[in-house]
């Protein structure tokens, strides 16, 4: 009977030795899983630090991009009233002569 007890006790302080070694496992892998959570969202936050200034980045080049287009529109546009007006003034003489032409005409035939 002794030896059934010794058994029995023994067994009991098996599983409780493995019960303990069980708990002890299941904090461990709770502790890993969250430094691992932890690093997780510090991954995540400098991702999204990381997409926020390029996306940032890219938005100031488009809008640097958009004001050097828009100059050079303007260049453009005032270069072409320039040639326009030079134009204009190179033939005014010839408009001139020929409205007097066609005046003097009008006048001849009356």
């Amino acid at each position: 009977m002794k030896d059934v007890n010794d058994l029995m006790q023994a067994i009991l302080e098996m599983d409780a030795a493995q019960r303990r070694e069980s708990e002890k496992a299941r904090l461990e892998r709770s502790a890993r899983l969250a430094a691992l959570d932890e690093q997780k969202q510090k991954i995540i936050a400098e991702c999204d630090a990381r997409e926020k200034s390029e996306s940032d980045a890219a938005a100031r080049a488009a809008e640097e991009g958009n004001a050097a287009a828009l100059a050079a529109l303007e260049t453009q546009r005032s270069q072409a009233a320039e040639a326009m007006t030079a134009a204009a003034k190179a033939h005014e003489a010839e408009w001139c002569a020929a409205l007097v032409q066609r005046t003097l005409g009008e006048e001849a035939a009356q």
